[in-house]
């Protein structure tokens, strides 16, 4: 098999030749076209074709319209650690930090250079897609570069499922190394709980294989949940899997008028003391510039029972302008949410989190409403806000969050991740639309503050760079983050992925 080098043969460009592995990607100015030595033999050049394609598959705009130097896809865990090796080597000749390199997965993060590097070298993982089911079926070997759609559609014929993704579009990489909200976190916590072993290409070019338990490196297995690309290149997950059916979920959309009671609605269902696990729900108020206003639920229940008793109150709410609930399964279910996430549009997403609050829920929905003032105008514009709910009994069964929350305690409550999401059509109403969505988590978070409801958590893959995602010291001490960077020191002493690697949320 061959690792594929893709690059532009523009002007700006240098070409790409069988015997040069980076000739393209060594850099600009005086390093422009200097070779660096390694696995020429192994290359092939592939078409400008090739490159548009890969470039324009991600799915925000923003990303899309980053032109890397070249990109990589590696077919094997060997050829990663070549990759890295020489990407290293090439950054120490010229300078720690001099040549910037990009890690892709799936390539769903909306932010610039969370999975591209403009003028580097972009990594892409879509190869490494192989899903082994172990024999006794009770894990699931993934690469990093698999998709949950492609997932599910493995294992839904054999009754197994492990908790992913809830768009068959999501890479397992970036979402497991995010964390990992599921339909599934009421059963069994997030995604990253699930994984019994990662293997990883460190900073060195070293391939090492970390077990949850009995591993010479149980640090770096507790660092890499949660922590996006911050130690190395993580090429394949053992997860455990579980037995799974059919489920009962789709969405349900109401009119604006509604506003009082799904408020209300969704304040009794974050508050059960007792929560059924088996339902999962993402709570949500959208403005869209062509369709109108309204309130949309994205319901799921992990059994095919039809209109269970803890989604009534939500069936039972007027105007209905959209029920698509019904008894499927897990694949037809991602798909069907597809609907919702159209590729190619500008777009931006920053999230908070706080404990549950009725004042606080009313307040994030009026700040939402004014929030769409400054950006009505903007053409194709989908302003929403989704509202999930982390119950005790989800961090209960998270080693990751009670980790992640070390002041958490179940008196507290319940846990929402509030996530504002925009998507407008035309590049030059960014500005407008990023300072918007950033003022408004800022008011939501003003307003946590005055009400004392910090959590000290934020999701990583909800958050927008810039965020502390690793955990506010004044609430948690530091704990997190001050054990995060222990484990980057150690491995990658160097900083490589803190230097190099500048996509993604860093630790220092």
């Amino acid at each position: 098999m061959l690792l594929t080098i893709t690059t532009t043969q523009s002007s700006s460009f240098p070409s790409v030749s069988q015997y040069s592995i980076f000739r393209a990607c060594a850099g600009d100015g005086n390093r422009r076209g200097k070779s660096i030595s390694g696995s020429a033999r192994q290359c092939s050049s592939v078409t400008v074709r090739k490159y548009d394609q890969s470039v324009h598959s991600y799915f925000s705009a923003q990303e899309s319209e980053i032109r890397p130097r070249c990109i990589v896809r590696p077919s094997s865990t060997a050829d990663v650690s070549n990759v890295v090796s020489h990407l290293v080597k090439a950054n120490y000749e010229y300078g720690l930090g001099s040549i910037k390199f990009a890690i892709r997965s799936g390539g769903h993060a909306s932010f610039v250079r969370s999975a591209n590097e403009p003028n580097g070298v972009t990594i892409d993982l879509r190869k490494l897609n192989s899903i082994h089911v172990t024999d006794d079926q009770n894990q699931v070997i993934v690469g990093a570069g698999a998709s949950w759609g492609q997932v599910y559609r493995k294992l839904d014929p054999l009754g197994l499922a492990i908790p992913g993704g809830r768009h068959s579009q999501v890479g397992v990489g970036g979402l497991t190394l995010g964390g990992g909200l599921s339909h599934f976190s009421g059963h069994v916590g997030l995604a990253c709980d699930n994984v019994d072993e990662y293997e990883v290409v460190l900073a060195t070019g070293a391939i090492v294989r970390i077990k949850k338990e009995g591993s010479t490196h149980s640090d770096l297995y507790l660092a890499l949940r949660g922590s996006g690309n911050n130690f190395g290149v993580v090429t394949e997950f053992t997860f455990r899997a579980f037995r799974q059916g059919h489920l009962w979920g789709g969405t349900l959309i109401h009119g604006p008028e509604t506003n009082e009671q799904h408020l209300n609605t969704f304040f009794n269902f974050a508050s059960n003391p007792e929560p059924d696990p088996c339902a999962s729900l993402i709570h949500g108020f959208g403005m869209s510039a062509e369709r109108g206003s309204g309130f949309v639920n994205g319901i799921v229940y992990t059994k095919p029972t039809h209109e269970p008793v803890v989604i009534q109150p939500f069936l039972n709410l007027n105007p209905v302008y959209m029920n698509s609930l019904r008894e499927l399964s897990l694949t037809e279910l991602t798909q069907q949410q597809d609907a919702f996430n159209e590729n190619g549009l500008c777009q931006v997403a920053i999230s908070t989190t706080y404990y549950l609050s009725e004042t606080l829920l009313t307040r994030t929905y009026e700040l939402w409403l004014a929030s769409q003032e400054s950006v009505k105008n903007l053409a194709g514009l989908v302003w929403s806000m989704t509202l999930q709910t982390i119950f005790p009994a989800i961090v209960a069964k998270s080693g990751f969050l009670q980790d992640a929350i070390p002041a958490y305690t179940a008196e507290r409550g319940s846990i929402i991740v509030a996530q504002l999401t925009g998507t407008w059509k035309d590049a030059k109403d960014s500005p407008a639309a990023e300072k918007a969505a950033l003022k408004l988590i800022s008011d939501i978070e003003d307003a946590v503050e005055d009400e004392k409801m910090q959590t000290g958590y934020l999701y990583l893959n909800y958050a927008h760079p810039g965020q502390d995602v690793f955990g506010d010291d004044s609430i948690n001490n530091g704990q997190r983050k001050e054990f995060l960077q222990g484990v980057s020191k150690k491995y990658d002493g160097d900083g490589v992925f803190q230097r190099c690697v500048i996509g993604g949320l860093k630790l220092f």
